[in-house]
């Protein structure tokens, strides 16, 4: 799935049209997006979705391509960062998603965030009533746990609404933390979660797929030079997975941005990997990942 977050800011228009025509050209029909992309930069609130909705209006691949964007994100100028899924704030969110994206309805809706404090059967209701309307094909939630997602889908069957059909957090080869990004609202995949998550049998959206393209920057195996923006990636943990990495490609003939999104899209969890990229080399070099498989064995010695 082609990330669409930088697309209209850190991206120009132009260039973020050349990077969808070549993921399209390549196959790809699959793009993410939010209304909070890129509300924390002054002017580039609504952008991504923007951009997105006038390359498919102007490329007239709506019925082409599966567009999920999501709602409920806190807002960016409240210091407490207070959830925002009340019934009114997420049909807000919806509405002007769409608006912007130029288009009666989207593939996949997702819920930014969760708030714990408020009945979960309270939110499916809403979810549901937006699937009746046909704003949106399917929901699903990011940044959820489990436990939660699992509440929701009981109280869906029991009621005859409509269920969470996939689930969006932070997974990489890479292992990362809420607190390194500042931000404890976050869902980073660890081993307890990815057991939850094969029991489930929930198809996964990886964000970050490519971990900021910490094992793909030719660091050297101990991330001894790595980059300011890779910090919140070092650990004892990491450095081992590099490790292994570089002994696998190295035996393989891999790159390793090729290998570390196979950990994603070749894993026993289902799972999709939302690629990213500021320079075209980058697409182009993650969309060759599919040209070559890791097996189940390589991909389990990685972690």
């Amino acid at each position: 799935m082609l990330g669409t977050v930088n697309f209209g800011t850190g991206l120009s228009k132009e260039h973020s049209f050349e990077m969808m025509d070549y993921y399209f050209a390549k196959g790809g029909n699959t793009f993410d997006t939010a209304r909070a992309y890129c509300g924390w930069i002054k002017g580039g609130e609504f952008k991504s979705e923007e951009t997105l909705g006038q390359w498919v209006k102007e490329r007239n691949v709506r019925d082409k391509v599966i567009i999920i964007t999501k709602g409920g994100h806190p807002s960016f100028e409240d210091p407490l960062f207070k959830p925002r899924l009340s019934e009114e704030e997420i049909r807000y969110d919806m509405e002007v998603s769409l608006k912007t994206l130029q288009m009666d309805y989207v593939d996949l809706y997702l819920l930014h965030r969760d708030d714990e404090s408020r009945p979960v059967s309270e939110i499916v209701d809403t979810l549901d009533r937006l699937v009746k309307e046909g704003k949106t094909r399917y929901v699903g939630v990011s940044n959820w746990t489990v436990s939660r997602i699992i509440e929701a889908n009981k109280y869906a069957k029991e009621n005859n609404k409509v269920e969470i059909c996939s689930s969006e957090i932070q997974w990489s080869l890479a292992e990362c933390f809420p607190r390194t990004f500042n931000d404890e609202t976050l869902i980073c995949m660890n081993k307890e979660i990815y057991d939850e998550y094969m029991k489930l049998d929930m198809p996964i959206l990886a964000y970050s797929s490519q971990a900021g393209g910490v094992f793909s920057c030719g660091y050297n195996r101990r991330l001894e030079d790595i980059a300011p923006k890779h910090m919140k990636y070092l650990s004892v943990e990491n450095v081992i997975r590099y490790g292994k990495l570089l002994d696998l490609c190295e035996k393989k003939k891999y790159e390793p941005s090729s290998a570390a999104l196979q950990y994603i899209t070749e894993n026993k969890l289902k799972a999709a990997a939302i690629i990213g990229a500021s320079k075209m080399e980058q697409l182009m070099e993650s969309m060759k990942a599919a040209e070559s498989l890791l097996t189940e064995d390589e991909i389990a010695e990685l972690v």
